[in-house]
């Protein structure tokens, strides 16, 4: 039987019960639409964290509480706080340290201009600005002096600053963290999201006075900025951190240190490494609706056979190949599944565009990305399916014998 034939008459057989072929579509539909979002909101929640790791300067070290589990940059599930004032004054000290913060965050009731809200509190020193390039559009960031004597000043970030006392108005006034208050001496300017906070809704406090307020004895994290390489920085911030900790660690055994130090590329190299490994379960979890929308197709295409068996027989009769039936139930199967594909893989790209546009209203800096390799997928795999839950119904059409198809129901 010609293709052109072939086509024809497997797509008016599907024609003569369109009910039946739309609603055997709809499993494929869904599991490709599944797997094109599941990784489509993988790849963009992937280019999303790389955005904001690469906000983190390329000539910065990160420092964190708690060791590595081994020297493949694996975190430990349980974090004891040891990052203390006296390693930020040790590490200052060091000629290739450009810049160095300690910083605290703490969530606290903020009240000010007659209204009340709970903001993120971020303790931090005056290197924060120059290290991240941030810019202060109304007064001045707090210097060594608020820091070193504990002061209560405050800079807020620019919407908490236009929302409680509008653009221009908000240095000199006071505002109230929980029961204590603090003047505000400068305002930032919009700096948007990192590491998944927006900066914009937090309120900035020397990191002494934060550690005084909340009773902290340790930092969250510590930022280097070394005029050195990397590459020869970060042996030389984990010996001096060593030193400071009276760790007896001479090998560099990560799983001994008290603290570890993660540089971007470490941070891009381990963010990759997740974010494959989720992709992956995502993509397998969304196939299993490929795998039930396959068994589905096959069901229907043993009810299409039993239903048919006259017109098999009668076809034989008249000179019908057995590759002519194998070949015609085949098409069917795979019209149905490619035809599910391609709406599978419109409706999945639809969801993708629609959850990045709900994500963005809750935090910005996610980007829509569809996903190449979950597009090529999904036409692969409704192929195959078509091919595969296609075949068994297709052959059992085929090996039908012409006089007993044409006694059936008899």
């Amino acid at each position: 039987m010609h293709v052109d034939d072939l086509v024809h008459s497997a797509y008016d057989s599907l024609l003569r019960t369109r009910g039946r072929s739309v609603l055997t579509m709809l499993g494929i539909v869904i599991g490709i639409a599944a797997v094109i979002l599941a990784l489509s909101i993988g790849e963009s929640a992937k280019l999303f964290i790389l955005s904001q790791i690469s906000s983190f300067g390329s000539d910065q070290l990160m420092m964190d509480n708690g060791p590595r589990a081994d020297k493949t940059g694996e975190l430990s599930l349980f974090v004891k706080e040891t990052l203390a004032m006296k390693d930020y004054k040790r590490l200052k000290k060091e000629p290739w340290v450009k810049a160095i913060t300690g910083q605290v965050f703490q969530t606290d009731l903020l009240q000010a201009g007659g209204q009340a809200r709970n903001v993120t509190v971020i303790g931090t020193m005056p290197d924060d600005v120059k290290m991240n390039g941030y810019r202060v559009k109304e007064g001045f960031f707090f210097t060594d002096d608020e820091v070193n004597s504990h002061s209560r000043a405050a800079v807020l970030g620019y919407n908490l600053a236009d929302k409680y006392f509008g653009l221009g108005n908000a240095v000199g006034k006071n505002i109230k963290l929980g029961k204590q208050s603090y003047k505000v001496v400068g305002v930032l300017d919009k700096l948007g999201t990192k590491f998944f906070q927006n900066l914009d809704e937090m309120v900035y406090l020397p990191v002494t006075t934060v550690m005084d307020k909340y009773n902290k004895q340790h930092f969250t994290f510590m930022s280097i900025q070394s005029s050195i390489p990397l590459s020869e920085a970060q042996p030389l911030a984990e010996i001096i951190m060593r030193e400071s900790h009276n760790l007896n660690n001479p090998q560099g055994d990560y799983a001994k240190d008290d603290f570890h130090v993660v540089s971007q590329e470490e941070a891009i190299k381990i963010v990759g490494q997740i974010t494959g490994v989720l992709e992956v379960l995502l993509a397998a979890i969304a196939a299993i609706s490929l795998l039930v929308g396959g068994i589905g197709i096959m069901n229907i295409m043993f009810v299409s056979v039993t239903e048919r068996i006259k017109e098999i027989g009668l076809r034989k009769a008249l000179g019908a190949r057995r590759e002519d039936i194998l070949n015609q139930f085949l098409a069917e199967a795979i019209i149905l599944t490619v035809g599910g594909g391609v709406v599978g893989i419109a409706f999945g790209t639809f969801l993708a565009w629609l959850a990045i546009q709900i994500i963005l209203t809750y935090q910005s800096g996610w980007q829509f990305n569809i996903s190449l390799s979950g597009v090529l997928l999904g036409f692969i795999v409704s192929t195959l399916v078509g091919l595969i839950f296609g075949f068994v119904p297709a052959r059992r059409a085929a090996k039908l014998h012409p006089i007993d198809a044409l006694r059936a129901n008899d």
